[in-house]
């Protein structure tokens, strides 16, 4: 948990934008808006981490030509590139694995509850008498 109080502010814009956006829905959106935000953010987030992972693999690309130049086999490649990640590189991967971690349950919870809501009223049975009464009332 003390690593996540580590992280620079910009590190939390994606989970911040995502619960944000997630509240004013639950409060102010439409059902329809909902799932198409739930559908498109775990689209957006997925695409975030692959973005992270390119820009990782072209960080790491950067790297390996400078390993291969000094050819030292002393294990002290890991410091270099772990060193040699660029900024941008850290905040896209940080921000999207705990968009994620944020939105893969958000989107769940909405997928569910609205999708459960959408379900149409159980229609009564004519056998029972109650049910019958019911239906007679409803014509």
């Amino acid at each position: 948990m003390g690593m996540l109080v580590e992280l620079p502010w910009p590190a939390w814009i994606l989970p911040v934008a995502l619960v944000v956006t997630w509240i004013v829905l639950w409060s102010f959106g439409s059902r329809r808006a909902r799932l198409a935000f739930a559908a498109l953010s775990i689209v957006g987030v997925v695409a975030t981490c692959a973005l992270g992972m390119y820009m990782l693999t072209y960080d790491g690309e950067q790297v390996g030509t400078t390993y291969l130049q000094q050819g030292g086999d002393d294990g002290s490649f890991v410091a270099r590139s772990l060193d040699s990640i660029s900024n941008a590189t850290a905040l896209v991967g940080v921000n999207s694995v705990l968009g994620l971690i944020v939105n893969l349950p958000l989107a769940t919870i909405t997928a569910l509850v609205d999708l459960a809501r959408s379900r149409p009223p159980a229609t009564p049975d004519p056998r029972s008498e109650k049910d019958a009464d019911e239906l007679q009332d409803l014509s």
